[in-house]
Order: C-alpha cells, then sequence, then structure tokens
C-alpha cells in the first residue's frame, strides 16, 4: 500500500469527510435559527418569571415556589402562542411543523429540568407529558381569546392585530394573577405583568427570528 494513502487515507474517504463535514455545517446553519427561536422564548419567560416572582406573597413557601413554577410555564406557553401566530403568516405548512417539533422537546425539557433535573427519569417524563397536554390547553385558550375578539370593519389591519394582541396580554396577566394570587382581576399584579410581558416581546424582536427560520428553510 502505498505510503501517502497511510498517511493520509484515500481519495475516497478524503472525499467521505467533505461531504460529512458540508452536510454538518449545512444541519447547523438551518438549525441555528431554531435554536436563536428556543432560547428567545425560554429568556423572556424567565425574565418575566423573575419581574414578577416577588409579587407572589403566600405564608408557606413551598406554596410560594409551585405558584412560581405555575407563573414561569405560563409565560412559556404564551409566548408559545404567539411564536406560532406570528409564524402562521410567514412560514410554510411545513416549515411551521418542523419549528413546533423543535421547540417541544427543547422547551419541554429546559422547563421540567430548571426546577426537577434530580428527579428520577419515570417522574419526569410523566410531567413532559402533563407539560405537552398543558402547551395544547393553553394554545387553546388562547386562540379562542383572539377569535372573541369582534372586528371592526372600520378598522384597518394593523389596528384589528393590535386589539388581538392586547386581548391576548390581558388574558396572560389574568392567567398570572390567577396562578400567582388566586385572584384573576388583581390589579396590583395584573399590571405590572401586562408591561413586562410586552417589553419582553418586543425584545424578542419574533418577526426577525422567524424570517430567520424561513430563509434557513
Amino acid at each position: 500500500m502505498p505510503i501517502f494513502s497511510k498517511l493520509f487515507g484515500s481519495s475516497r474517504q478524503r472525499e467521505i469527510k467533505k461531504m460529512l463535514a458540508v452536510s454538518h455545517k449545512q444541519v447547523q446553519e438551518e438549525y441555528k435559527p431554531l435554536e436563536e427561536l428556543g432560547e428567545a422564548i425560554i429568556q423572556a419567560s424567565v425574565n418575566c418569571r423573575d419581574a414578577v416572582k416577588e409579587l407572589i406573597n403566600t405564608p408557606s413557601e413551598k406554596d410560594r415556589q409551585q405558584r412560581e413554577i405555575f407563573v414561569f410555564y405560563e409565560f412559556i406557553y404564551f409566548y408559545i402562542h404567539l411564536t406560532l401566530r406570528q409564524a402562521f403568516g410567514i412560514l410554510t405548512k411545513e416549515q411551521t411543523q418542523k419549528l413546533q417539533d423543535y421547540l417541544g422537546p427543547l422547551i419541554s425539557s429546559v422547563a421540567i429540568d430548571t426546577y426537577f433535573a434530580h428527579w428520577p427519569e419515570d417522574l419526569k417524563q410523566k410531567m413532559t407529558d402533563e407539560f405537552y397536554q398543558k402547551i395544547n390547553d393553553a394554545e387553546l385558550e388562547y386562540t379562542e381569546c383572539a377569535d372573541r375578539i369582534q372586528f371592526d370593519s372600520s378598522k384597518e389591519k394593523q389596528e384589528r392585530i393590535k386589539d388581538i394582541f392586547s386581548a391576548l396580554f390581558l388574558k396572560l396577566s389574568s392567567n398570572v394573577a390567577c396562578l400567582a394570587y388566586n385572584d384573576e382581576n388583581n390589579l396590583p399584579l395584573t399590571v405590572p405583568v401586562t408591561e413586562v410581558a410586552m417589553n419582553e416581546w418586543i425584545r424578542m424582536r419574533l418577526d426577525k427570528l422567524i424570517a430567520d427560520v424561513k430563509q434557513a428553510g
């Protein structure tokens, strides 16, 4: 066997390695926008949770932490809904399905491990299944909330869209207040929830993140 083949491998082997390197790079480029979108959802939810968790005031620390978890998850459900709502008019059906398939495992894993990483795997799997169900329930709830908006035909399209998103943020703040205080009309909580959630939504720049997903294919 020629010595150069031993040292550097055959031309076929080099070709295969080159093909694999190109393929790996393509996969990274394709999935990087999805990863960035998932990270944005988690970061926005964490920021919102941290901004309002000090407002959760209960006599029991166990109850306070439980409420904090529920509040954190509610923000996740909400930002997933906003992401899918904004993606619907931009991505193809196949791209939207790919987005859902990617976000589900990523976000559920982070959500569960944030508080329960030390739990046995069978219990974590059960919680993951429940988390998926909660995402579906929340998606239906927020969709129905938007669908109940009565459109004024005299309004411009952007005004109608604004009405929908205002209703969604109000629904979020009501849900968070209910989870934190058992009082969906708790103004000292609903006002800061709405404010911080809107600020995080703006900071996320979902339009750009979704456009990057579309471009990556």
